[in-house]
């Protein structure tokens, strides 16, 4: 046994790393044992493999692996042969005791498969790493897709309402003449291409759409203008289509109020 306690390097640190991933043959294992409270190098090996593949575990997700990884794993296992017991001190009579001697070929395929066995728990840590991270990246992509799928969607519905005979165009204008917003007015839906339109704070604000065709303003339905808006869908029915004239407000609260508190833009329906 080797690994002086005043030293910063010990020959048995590579067993103190198959410790901290329970890797060690029981042979192994009872060495270490020994060796361990004698040797600060080791307790510190020990110790930092085991904050090592603690971070790991925590820093990515759990995935379940494929069936075939399974089945591979459980193959190797099968087909990889056995080691020999561990040699034991015999009684000899009138003799000192002795152990059974170990041949170099032995001692090199115990050493072999302990390089294999830490090997192969390496590779188990980098597969676990590279699946948490490759599943992560899948996962952005998938809610990139998601968003990009919506975006398009949107974009062919502003289409087809604009491009259907019927829809009702409003130009949308600030007080001193600046064109805010269009609203395209269909049957059954709405559009506000709001281009200009600022952000509402959508914790304790909302936009109103008011019809203002009739005897007084008439809140049709709220919307909110995130950052990169260009058009928004809008709850829309009959009633508010009938409307030819439209106001927009940013009120305070999440609901619409009696009548408008501040318009920001307002407009009439097109004529040809």
């Amino acid at each position: 046994m080797s690994g002086d306690p005043k030293t910063d390097w010990c020959d048995q640190e590579e067993l103190a790393v198959g410790w901290a991933m329970h890797a060690l043959e029981p042979d192994e294992e009872a060495l270490l044992r020994s060796h361990l409270p004698e040797c600060e190098s080791c307790r510190r090996t020990v110790r930092n493999t085991e904050e090592v593949t603690a971070a790991i575990g925590e820093s990515v997700a759990q995935f379940d692996p494929p069936a075939r990884l399974k089945t591979r794993l459980m193959d190797a296992i099968e087909h990889t042969p056995q080691e020999r017991p561990a040699p034991v001190v015999a009684k000899v009579p009138d003799r000192q005791e002795v152990a059974e001697p170990i041949s170099l070929d032995a001692a090199r395929r115990r050493k072999a498969s302990r390089a294999r066995v830490l090997l192969a728990a390496a590779a188990v840590i980098l597969v676990a790493v590279v699946t948490g991270v490759v599943g992560q990246r899948l996962g952005n992509l998938s809610d990139q897709v998601a968003a990009q799928n919506a975006r398009t969607d949107q974009l062919e519905n502003t289409l087809r309402l604009a491009a259907d005979p019927a829809t009702n165009r409003a130009v949308l204008r600030t007080s001193s003449g600046d064109a805010m917003a269009v609203l395209l007015s269909g049957g059954a839906s709405a559009v506000v291409v709001a281009d200009k339109m600022p952000p509402n704070d959508a914790s304790k604000e909302t936009y109103v759409v008011w019809g203002t065709s009739g005897s007084g303003p008439v809140a049709l339905t709220t919307f909110d203008v995130s950052p990169g808006s260009k058009d928004i869908r809008l709850t829309w029915d009959k009633s508010a289509y009938a409307h030819h004239g439209f106001a927009i407000s940013l009120e305070p609260g999440r609901t619409a109020p009696a009548t408008p508190s501040s318009v920001v833009a307002a407009g009439q329906v097109a004529t040809v």
